[in-house]
């Protein structure tokens, strides 16, 4: 007969024994982000990838490719709808179903469609283009396509639980029928909560995007920096925003044990933008530990250079200090010149509030 007392004692080993491991593989977790800002195709970026009857946009991110798809998630806010010809860029966006190809291609996972921009084809284009987001096995976020849909979407890495809410402050002037208005969410503090309440339960780690503040402002204006604070105070972890087209800074956050991130405005990925800084963007990389919050944040710095091919524009996504560092044939003297200027950037504040 065997001894209970020997039974217990080495239950007892394999109990702690497991609550060590657990305990272990918790600290020694790190999930790592990689965030761009607004990705836009206006009409000559459009054309600049047509070629032998088929548009191909991957060429534009394949210098950047290496970063985004080496992180375990990686965001983009898509600034255009997927509403079909005529292709329009700028005022009212409407690009090419290849337009995921590329992003698919240069790694990212999750692709934002709540912006001022998302209903440039109206309610219909909405829906095709999180239609065809989904499609192509990307996750998107910022809009649903029934009310019985959330308003924020959970991936799980590495066994947490992650979610994603996204809010705009506006569509334009173009507004939505009463049956459709649970298709998205405009930015209120109301709202906010009502979400964050739900995506605490639902998740370990809690992401808001908003879409706000003043175009070509370097600076956040107070609403963006009381909506930040806001959305962190009632259980956000990190709030990533665009829209101003230029970059603002970063700043980390601590709250109690944990360090928490803002970033108010990530910039231009891409565009065909010439106003002063509309040119410049940042892959925001983030270390995020489940118990310390962010651990680590690295802004890789990046350019939208326009050049010729022959007599045909094209369109690169550069990280800066690569291609300052190492200029190759396509670049000019006054285009290294614009490298040095973007290098000197400091986006991440010296102080954890």
């Amino acid at each position: 007969m065997s001894n209970p007392s020997k039974f217990c004692k080495s239950f007892a080993c394999f109990f702690f024994l497991l609550i060590f491991i657990l305990k272990s593989s918790i600290f020694s977790t790190q999930i790592t982000f990689s965030f761009v800002g607004d990705v836009m195709f206006h009409m000559p970026t459009i054309n600049s990838a047509y070629s032998n009857g088929r548009y191909d946009f991957k060429n534009i991110f394949s210098y950047v490719k290496k970063y985004i798809e080496k992180s375990d998630i990686a965001f983009c806010n898509l600034e255009t709808t997927l509403g079909g010809q005529p292709y329009t860029g700028y005022p009212q966006f409407s690009s090419p179903d290849e337009v995921l190809d590329a992003l698919k291609f240069a790694g990212f996972d999750i692709i934002n469609v709540a912006n001022n921009h998302m209903l440039d084809r109206s309610v219909q284009g909405l829906k095709q283009t999180i239609t065809k987001v989904s499609k192509y096995g990307l996750t998107y976020v910022g809009a649903r396509l029934t009310p019985l849909e959330k308003l924020f979407k959970v991936v799980e890495v590495k066994g947490f639980k992650i979610s994603f809410a996204s809010f705009t402050y506006s569509t334009n002037g173009i507004s939505t029928d009463e049956k459709h208005k649970y298709m998205f969410m405009y930015i209120s503090k109301p709202a906010i909560l009502s979400v964050l309440d739900e995506m605490k339960k639902a998740s370990d780690i809690v992401i808001i995007y908003f879409h706000y503040g003043n175009e070509y402002q370097t600076r956040p204006t107070k609403e963006q920096i009381e909506l930040a604070y806001f959305a962190l105070d009632n259980g956000a972890d990190m709030v990533i925003a665009s829209h101003p087209h230029v970059l603002q800074r970063i700043e980390l956050v601590k709250c109690g044990l944990k360090t928490k991130l803002i970033a108010y405005s990530l910039g231009n990925f891409l565009s065909n933008m010439t106003t002063s800084g509309t040119d410049e963007g940042v892959i925001l990389d983030v270390a995020y530990h489940p118990v310390k919050g962010v651990i680590d944040v690295n802004p890789i710095l990046t350019w939208v250079h326009r050049y010729k091919i022959g007599n045909k524009i094209a369109y690169r996504i550069l990280p800066v200090k690569d291609f300052f560092e190492s200029p190759d044939r396509f670049l000019t003297e006054s285009d290294v010149r614009r490298l040095s200027q973007i290098a000197q950037k400091k986006l991440l504040q010296d102080e954890t509030k």
